[in-house]
């Protein structure tokens, strides 16, 4: 909640700000598919430990620096970072417990510590926000400086699973392996595709529903609530991802959410009022129940050798959907905020009506 205020008191302006975002996604889009092949033919804990430490060494240089150069060291330190731990993640916890005969439960897991995610993000926020009124801005740095740091140390414990596939000479042709085994399942391939185009287009649900709050005229006061609200409402599709299962398969699952959530920005668009905001709630209680579900169909079918390939070539992918996407709402926003919302739907609508 503090952080572009920690930016600003540092010298850097809106404009840097926007540079340096524009330098995050770069490296993410650069890199994401290399150190995932990078991850199917190393130890993946290692990855993952050396991915926590990045992001650490970015806290302590950003809380050292005073310049854009400073700044932008830090956020390279924690793009390489993150980009270094995508797929590598998933891909540890998936042959965990493939090893531990419990494959089943991967999206009841990783719903659960993707809940525990939401809900440190959310203590984060509120904390930081208090502790700003009573200590200087540096000391939120700190606290997240010692919470890495624990949590390098626990990394030092993780366990790599003993039987993997592995291929042992890596070459190029690597990098293209995860884009070509979701292009050769056809049914894998619109699944991911219908995704993708769903995820994405709830970014600009979580990046813009200030101005549509504002727009329809929601008091200032409640934005805390209204943010809270949004990152706490997707719990209860993270921790039940595994449950739904039971009663249906994820594809028929994640089209049906898809279909949901393009009439979702229709209905918010068409008809702006503060209910819309309700309706951006009902969206993120499906959205935190999308990836536990598409992550455990990619996983259940991937293979070991290629694994954190696939998932980082996903991850690209969702990334360059939010470009393309972009490019829609920026079009729309010429006209107005509704129309962007409206014009998003229409994506997500068509997208699955043309990949079911």
């Amino acid at each position: 909640m503090i952080e572009r205020l920690f930016w600003e008191s540092r010298g850097i302006s809106i404009q840097e700000v926007v540079y340096l975002e524009m330098v995050y996604a770069l490296i993410i889009v650069l890199l994401e598919v290399p150190t995932g092949v990078w991850a199917d033919h190393t130890a993946r804990r290692r990855l993952v430990q050396i991915g926590i430490w990045l992001e650490w060494l970015s806290f302590v240089v950003i809380l050292h620096s005073f310049t854009f150069i400073g700044f932008f060291v830090a956020i390279s330190c924690s793009a390489i970072g993150s980009v270094i731990r995508s797929g590598a993640e998933n891909a540890l916890l998936y042959e965990s417990l493939q090893e531990s005969h419990d494959a089943s439960s991967f999206e009841r897991v990783l719903g659960r510590l993707n809940a525990i995610g939401i809900l440190s993000a959310v203590t984060a926020a509120l904390s930081g926000s208090m502790l700003a009124q009573y200590l200087s801005l540096e000391w939120n740095y700190q606290l997240s400086i010692g919470s890495l740091l624990m949590a390098t140390l626990c990394s030092v414990f993780l366990v790599e699973p003993t039987h993997r596939e592995r291929e042992e000479r890596l070459t190029w042709r690597h990098v293209f392996k995860g884009f070509q085994f979701i292009w050769s399942k056809q049914q894998l391939r619109y699944v991911t595709i219908g995704f993708l185009a769903t995820v994405s287009a709830f970014n600009f649900i979580d990046e813009f529903w200030q101005l549509y709050a504002r727009d329809v005229s929601v008091p200032i006061y409640w934005f805390g609530a209204i943010s809270s609200v949004l990152l706490l409402i997707q719990l209860p599709g993270q921790l039940f991802a595994g449950t739904l299962i039971r009663f249906a398969s994820s594809e028929r699952w994640l089209n049906g959410f898809g279909w949901v959530m393009g009439g979702g920005f229709l209905f918010i668009g068409l008809f702006p009022s503060p209910i819309g905001i309700g309706v951006m709630g009902l969206l993120g209680l499906l959205y935190g129940a999308m990836e536990p579900l598409y992550y455990g169909l990619l996983h259940h079918q991937v293979p070991s050798s290629i694994r954190a390939t696939t998932e980082s070539s996903v991850s690209m992918l969702w990334h360059l959907g939010i470009l393309i996407i972009g490019i829609v709402f920026i079009g729309g926003t010429t006209s107005s905020l509704f129309l962007a919302f409206i014009l998003i739907g229409l994506v997500v609508w068509f997208v699955h009506a043309t990949h079911s």
